[in-house]
């Protein structure tokens, strides 16, 4: 069983100085994912619960740009990887976004990761006029892209394509990235086109988060897209496998137990109760399950990660599992 590894989701929302921070102290631990996301603007509040007690407050909030982020982090870290959790499939085209990618993965010596979803924020879409579609477009846009992202990644160069939503016509494309292959990690867990997508396209998923679904769910889906990879002559050890987890160190067992109840209003009492927000042992229990599953990388999501929340998760977190 390989050694599972840590990452964090840094929010876009964070000020400069604070992000740098945090991005130094966890090149200096056992971190070994650092994410932002690719929004316009932040979730509302009852999407992001943990950061603001408002809607307007939330939704007119400051927010950094999150390859361009990545761009300046990758600058100042030397030892862990970075990537997008996730990059909305509606807002470039995949050949910029590749080139964006490629860029940033020369400026980190080959650390970078290309996460990508279907895109969802559907206020965002509309403040910002881009065309967000429904499921069914969504999702042929999203399969879309992951196929020509694929192409522009591995293939040779010039690029031709031809599809729905994108064209090609001997596009040149270099450089190549340092990392052969730059992954592309594919978010969702969806059976009838996320997962089939990973199975021919991706390098990576995102199939789970702690907040939404179950370890159950975790597990079939995995059996799902091995089966996938199978049909697709795809090897299944291959795709590394990633979870998101909202969890944080609360010593107050009370406090955690209110939070505990707080972030879990839209779960049954004893699923909120087990979310794991209290002592180092709670979480730590969380995530065992999770590498008996074979999940390379936890993803950790929660309050701002300040310098010290960030030390003590990795010494009384991550350590337990060196």
């Amino acid at each position: 069983m390989s050694k599972i590894r840590f990452g964090i989701e840094l929010p876009n929302t964070m000020p400069w100085p604070e992000l740098r921070a945090a991005a130094l102290a966890m090149d200096k631990q056992r971190w070994r994912g650092l994410w932002t996301y690719d929004h316009l603007m932040p979730c509302t509040a009852e999407e992001l619960p943990l950061i603001v007690n408002s809607v307007q407050e939330c939704e007119e909030g400051p927010i950094f740009e999150g390859w361009s982020l990545l761009a300046a982090l990758a600058s100042i870290t030397e030892r862990v990887r970075l990537g997008t959790m996730v990059t909305s499939a509606t807002m470039r085209h995949p050949a910029l976004l590749c080139k964006i990618a490629i860029t940033v993965d020369h400026i980190s010596s080959g650390r970078v990761n290309l996460g990508l979803g279907t895109g969802w924020h559907e206020h965002e879409h509309q403040a910002f006029g881009i065309r967000l579609g429904g499921l069914k477009t969504r999702c042929d846009r999203f399969e879309e892209s992951a196929a020509l992202i694929n192409r522009l990644l591995n293939g040779p160069c010039p690029v031709t394509w031809e599809g729905k939503f994108f064209h090609l016509e001997e596009a040149p494309f270099a450089p190549a990235p340092i990392q052969k292959p730059l992954p592309l990690l594919l978010a969702g867990g969806g059976e009838k086109r996320i997962l089939p997508t990973v199975a021919k396209y991706g390098n990576g998923c995102n199939l789970y988060v702690n907040m939404f679904s179950s370890l159950e769910e975790a597990k079939h889906k995995l059996e799902v897209l091995q089966r996938l990879c199978e049909e697709n002559g795809r090897d299944f050890a291959q795709i590394r496998k990633t979870v998101t987890m909202y969890a944080d160190i609360i010593d107050d067992e009370q406090e955690a137990h209110r939070f505990r109840r707080f972030m879990g209003q839209h779960l049954y009492d004893e699923e909120a109760d087990a979310l794991p927000f209290g002592s180092p042992q709670r979480i730590i229990d969380s995530i065992e399950p999770l590498v008996n599953l074979g999940i390379d990388e936890v993803i950790f999501n929660g309050p701002y990660p300040s310098p010290e929340r960030l030390a003590r998760l990795d010494s009384e977190v991550l350590s337990a599992f060196d």
